[in-house]
């Protein structure tokens, strides 16, 4: 971009500051409402709502470098934000964008916080790796023995974020079995667990936890919504990314506390906004006389996150 400008009868012309590092572009487009440091506190609002403050960690970690160009470039109404935030997909490349994306992610100083781009989708059996703030409604219906009725199961996982690293999480299960021609409802077996983020390397391409769950004998074991016995989980989750392909696994060891044998399980499976759904089939292998094909699914909730767009 250049201007002509006629002095003492010479044209001389002048080239345009045009912003192309990030810097530079976070100077010229987002410093007016964030803050030249990002904090969002500037002397004079140029916004009716708050903004976003990048260096809070726990705001702008969790999610994926795609979740936040596609806000740049889009505005803030195509991820339920603020229709305040302008696009910029017209004045800017991907490749800017993307940059732009890498230097506002600087200012979280603190280090040990995962990036959401190994915040991978929730699968149906496996555990994330990545700490949440979710609240996950997870329905199940499997078949039962002959003469006996369906199974149904309700579980309902609060899930919340401590720390850099760390995550906690309370499990409600809400049962119906039918056996022999009746059927007995009510809570199952309540879980309590804890996660901790053993690994997340700088490349964002892979992540590594380690927790352990608690599942406690509420339910009635005599009615059939309850196992009856105090279980240990450990377990181990991992994600890793390769180009566009996307595995998690889990290695689980439950160990019952009273004269039950312990299960070990691994599960491989292969973007979820504030409201997301699934639904899938489990069909076992082994040990069928004991296992049944389960119909499974989740409703989440990102409750931290909006689900419309603000004015």
């Amino acid at each position: 971009m250049c201007a002509s400008l006629v002095s003492a009868g010479v044209p001389v012309l002048l080239l345009a500051q045009v912003p192309s590092s990030p810097q530079e572009m976070y100077g010229a487009w987002c410093a007016s409402c964030h803050a030249q440091d990002g904090t969002g506190q500037v002397a004079m609002k140029t916004i009716t709502v708050e903004p976003m403050d990048f260096t809070d960690c726990a705001v702008t970690t969790p999610e994926p470098d795609g979740d936040w160009e596609l806000v740049i470039a889009g505005g803030g109404p195509v991820a339920g934000l603020s229709s305040q935030m302008p696009g910029y997909g017209d004045a800017l490349t991907a490749e800017q964008i993307h940059a732009l994306v890498g230097y506002v992610r600087t200012f979280c100083s603190e280090p040990g916080w995962p990036i959401g781009n190994v915040n991978f989708s929730r699968p149906i059996f496996t555990e994330k790796a990545f700490p949440e703030n979710e609240v996950v409604v997870l329905p199940s219906v499997s078949h039962g023995d002959e003469g006996d009725g369906a199974s149904v199961r309700l579980k309902t996982v609060y899930e919340r974020r401590v720390g850099t690293r760390g995550h906690v999480e309370l499990g409600l299960p809400l049962q119906s079995v039918g056996r022999a021609g009746e059927r007995a409802a009510g809570l199952g077996d309540v879980s309590v667990a804890v996660k901790y983020v053993l690994h997340a390397n700088r490349a964002s391409t892979r992540i590594v936890s380690g927790g352990f769950e608690v599942q406690t004998p509420t339910g009635s074991e005599a009615r059939g919504v309850g196992g009856g016995t105090t279980v240990l989980e450990p377990y181990v989750s991992a994600g890793f990314a390769v180009r566009d392909f996307i595995v998690q696994t889990q290695l689980r060891v439950e160990v019952p506390m009273g004269d039950r044998g312990g299960d070990t399980e691994v599960v491989y499976l292969t973007r979820t906004g504030a409201l997301a759904a699934a639904w899938g089939v489990r069909i076992p292998v082994v040990n069928r006389q004991r296992q049944h094909t389960q119909w499974v699914g989740y409703l989440l909730w990102e409750y931290r996150d909006p689900v419309r767009a603000v004015p």
